[in-house]
């Protein structure tokens, strides 16, 4: 999988009829960024998965520690969901 490490070490030939190099580079700023984005919700949305799965199972998270930690705040719960911990909960006491 490409990252944003590997736009930003790229390297590309010069050539004598070329794209205008500002511009290139320009838009690679744009998609680093951009991937750099992604590559952290990512990380978010895996860390936040593994919460909820530790906390519905009340097993560790599968990095084998529990996880712990805020949930981002885009993270949401379908209706069905809530009922199943709700479920579950009721059950476990």
């Amino acid at each position: 999988m490409i990252s944003a490490e590997n736009i930003a070490n790229k390297e590309f030939k010069k050539a004598l009829f070329g794209y205008d190099r500002e511009d290139v580079d320009r838009y690679l700023d744009e998609l680093i960024l951009q991937l750099r984005q992604m590559e952290e919700e990512r990380r978010e949305m895996v860390s936040t998965i593994e919460y909820l799965v530790s906390e519905m199972t009340g097993q560790p998270g599968s990095s084998g520690e529990q996880v712990i930690g805020p949930i981002s705040p885009h993270a949401t719960v379908s209706e069905a969901e809530r009922r199943r911990a709700a479920a579950a909960e009721k059950e476990s006491q």
